[in-house]
């Protein structure tokens, strides 16, 4: 018996791997070339051979060829490391994560990372911890505490930490291991690229003549690509190309489109006592605290709170997103001397701003595409990279215990140009001269007018003709279950910090109690309308200048400047108190509710908006859940013009079925209503203002969306609605907008595919179909007059538009 079994061994050993043997190997086999490359083609874009008889489905493998090589083959299980393994896991995650081309994008860079490349748990900080979505400081201050009485050792050590919730350890667990990582010096990268025409989010204006305009431009199309390489955590070195749609090609002085950028990042430096976290040179972003005083980011995310997925990345960070404007390009570094943690930094890049004909410059500017000269070229002077900017700043932290912590932020901007705010000269159609501070619809132009001037020098530059100074104190404190947070800052307009005399401020402060099943967030925020900081990213509901005349593109001199309000990164000067909870009544019942009760500071404006979940899961694989918003502004004001109240229903209904697919069914129902406003209306006939006037606005909108999973590496989503009105959505990857007089279909389809383990692709169509608009003259005549006679006249408006995006990512 022993000597069967030593020639089975040996005969087995004889026996080609289907699964690990290289070209050569396979060659050994009665195969020809084409079923020798069919094989490895198969391994490379199928995946392992999981039996024998998985040869059959390869087309060029007759059933002869198959009786073969069956005995003379043999399959050996496929174990990958950790680092694939963990991917492969969490796949389903990754998939979102590398859509994610905006607001989060670095955030979702950090993700990915560590979900490749683990840290050990028992070397994270509190604020390598802070930078993870849904953990809270309680959770975070619980793990350190825990790192104090010993090493973690493994999951059940985790799990069992005082203090920390389930949902922080699951949320958590994915991203570290256990002990030193072996392969920390391995060598790995990827690459990705978008290509994209989606016109819908591109137009800052509802106005038909611009948006047509905006629309139109289409070529060339949204081209980006990032490359990203690693040496284990230690070394990291990224780079990226992107232009937006429309932007055409530029080389000239200084101005350049499309953009490139790039950095190198070294982690973990130790030189004795004091430690490097983190040195990067190129291009980077950095944010602080609560944002408040300084977050460089293009993008405005409203209700961004700094807890669970609203939370905010805190430190320096390699940049190659999508970010054009705010982006920072030189050096920066961050270290930890015993409790003390510092961060500092220094950048010189150019901005796009509005020039003035006296060549000092109005305000900057965030434009999508990015525009020499205006949609129009109704502007004289050039805006892209037309101001050079020099920041230079800090943060400094002391940690008193694990969670409580002292922390101090500055910065200095220097321009290039005189910093002049000039409204009429500059930015205004001479249309809107005469409505500027004056229009009772735009009754929030004083933001416009508290916008900060300067044209100071500095001895740090001596290039420098304005000057912009900003400074604030941040804390923070975990008492067992319970975070306290906050952070104040002020701008230093006379630019001495000794005289704080008329210096406008802004304060954000928070208090965040989490259960396993509860948690509860209150924050109050007080801006000054004189706090123009453009690097504040701080929670508010609206951006900076909603309610002004940059809101109406008929009233500025070229369409492109109403990228002033509606691509601001910058919160609106509010004063109020936001609460929200979250709670698990029951294993298949969940409640979520947010109330905000604020100021607009511009004009007094008080807001009221409520909202409530309900998420009922009778059994696992059926979902209900119903949302209901209330909203309104000066509701109590009788008197006021610029009343409104919005009441908003959404039902959605999901079937999860076998192999993850899932059936979601959803209705959505809203009415808007406002203070009749007859300037609105425009009477057909005669093309002057209506009498009658416009109170409300209702909206509807019924779809479905369908997912299937072909098999384990092709997945298919589509989706079908009808809508009327303002409509919001989330699909796919993106946010939609939706907003039309008419009825429209709208749909989209999207196909993602793991064409090999490293390899996927991600395409995706949509489309609007619109009914035609049509309007009725003569229709409204005294009554019993004789002469009715109505006529339709149809107006001319594209009814169908639509889009496409491209993504592939490549992992090695």
């Amino acid at each position: 018996m022993a000597l069967v079994g030593i020639v089975q061994a040996v005969a087995s050993d004889l026996k080609i791997d289907l699964n690990t043997a290289d070209e050569a190997e396979l060659a050994q086999l009665p195969l020809t070339r084409q079923q020798v490359e069919d094989i490895l083609y198969w391994r490379e874009y199928t995946g392992a051979f999981e039996s024998i008889y998985d040869l059959k489905n390869i087309k060029s493998i007759d059933h002869e060829t198959f009786l073969k090589i069956k005995e003379m083959t043999k399959r050996s299980p496929v174990f990958l490391e950790e680092s694939q393994r963990r991917v492969e896991d969490n796949y389903y995650k990754v998939e979102q994560w590398i859509s994610d081309d905006g607001a989060s994008e670095n955030t979702v860079n950090t993700w990915i990372d560590m979900l490749s490349n683990p840290v050990n748990v028992n070397n994270l900080s509190f604020f390598e911890m802070r930078n993870l979505a849904g953990l809270a400081p309680g959770d975070a201050v619980a793990i350190v505490r825990r790192q104090r009485q010993g090493d973690i050792k493994n999951r059940t050590d985790l799990r069992s930490t005082e203090g920390l919730t389930y949902y922080g350890f699951s949320n958590l667990e994915d991203f570290i291991r256990y002990t030193d990582d072996d392969g920390a010096h391995d060598f790995g990268g990827s690459f990705s690229t978008v290509v994209k025409n989606i016109t819908l989010s591109q137009t800052p204006s509802d106005d038909a003549d611009s948006y047509s305009a905006f629309v139109r431009l289409n070529h060339p199309l949204d081209t980006y690509y990032k490359l990203r390489l690693h040496w284990g955590a230690k070394y990291r070195l990224e780079g990226s190309y992107l232009r937006n749609m429309g932007e055409q090609t530029i080389y000239y002085d200084d101005t350049k489109i499309p953009q490139f950028k790039a950095f190198f990042e070294m982690n973990s430096i130790k030189l004795g006592p004091l430690k490097l976290n983190k040195v990067i040179v190129g291009d980077y972003v950095a944010g602080f605290g609560q944002g408040v005083t300084f977050e460089a980011t293009d993008f405005f995310m409203p209700r961004k709170t700094g807890y669970g997925f609203r939370n905010r990345l805190n430190g320096i960070s390699g940049n190659t997103s999508r970010i054009t404007q705010y982006g920072l390009r030189g050096v920066s570094a961050e270290a930890q001397y015993g409790n003390f943690i510092g961060a500092g930094f220094f950048s010189l890049n150019r901005r796009d701003a509005v020039i003035n004909d006296d060549q000092s410059f109005s305000t900057l500017i965030t434009m999508y595409p990015r525009m020499t000269h205006g949609l129009y070229n109704n502007m004289p002077n050039n805006m892209i990279n037309s101001v050079r900017e020099m920041v230079i700043g800090g943060n400094a932290k002391y940690s008193f215990i694990p969670g409580t912590y002292l922390g101090f932020t500055i910065y200095q901007s220097m321009y290039d140009r005189e910093l002049d705010l000039q409204v009429t000269e500059s930015l205004l159609d001479p249309s809107g001269y005469s409505k500027y501070l004056t229009q009772i619809g735009n009754s929030a132009d004083d933001e416009i007018a508290a916008s900060y001037e300067s044209s100071a020098t500095a001895s740090l530059w001596s290039a420098a003709k304005a000057v912009r100074r900003v400074y604030g104190l941040e804390f923070s404190t975990v008492i067992r279950n319970l975070t306290l947070q906050g952070e104040y800052a002020e701008l230093d307009k006379n630019l001495k910090l000794g005289n704080r005399t008329k210096d406008p401020g802004a304060l954000v402060l928070s208090g965040y109690l989490q259960f396993d099943n509860l948690n509860f967030l209150m924050l109050y925020r007080d801006y000054d309308l004189g706090f123009d900081n453009p690097y504040q990213r701080s929670y508010s509901n609206y951006q900076r200048f909603k309610g002004t005349i940059y809101e109406d593109v008929y009233y500025l001199r070229d369409p492109s400047l109403a990228y002033l309000y509606s691509a601001t990164a910058q919160p609106q000067a509010e004063r109020g108190l936001y609460l929200s909870t979250r709670y698990q009544l029951h294993r298949s019942l969940i409640v979520t509710a947010e109330q905000d009760i604020w100021t607009r500071v511009a004009d007094n404006a008080q807001y009221y908006r409520t909202v409530v979940n309900l998420e009922y899961r009778p059994v696992f694989k059926y979902r209900f859940k119903i949302r209901q918003k209330w909203q309104h502004r000066d509701k109590t004001n009788t008197l006021t013009p610029v009343f409104y109240q919005a009441n908003e229903t959404r039902m959605e209904a999901t079937m999860r079925m076998s192999r993850y697919n899932q059936l979601k069914l959803f209705y959505s129902i809203s009415f808007t209503e406002f203070t009749p406003r007859s300037r609105l209306v425009v009477n057909a006939e005669t093309g002057s203002t209506s009498y009658i006037g416009n109170a409300g606005s209702p909206s509807d909108a019924l779809g479905m969306t369908l997912t299937h999973n072909v098999n384990d590496r092709i997945k298919v989503l589509s989706s079908l609605m009808t809508y009327s009105g303002f409509f919001w959505n989330f699909e796919d990857t993106d946010f939609r907008i939706f907003n039309t007089e008419t009825r429209a279909l709208h749909g989209w389809v999207a196909v993602f595919s793991r064409l090999s383990r490293d390899l996927s692709i991600r395409l995706k169509y949509s489309f609007d179909l619109h009914n035609q608009m049509d309007n009725v003259v003569g229709g409204l005549i005294d009554i019993g007059a004789g002469d009715s006679n109505p006529v339709v006249k149809e107006v001319y408006y594209d009814n169908f538009y639509s889009d496409f995006r491209i993504q592939l990512d490549y992992r090695f």
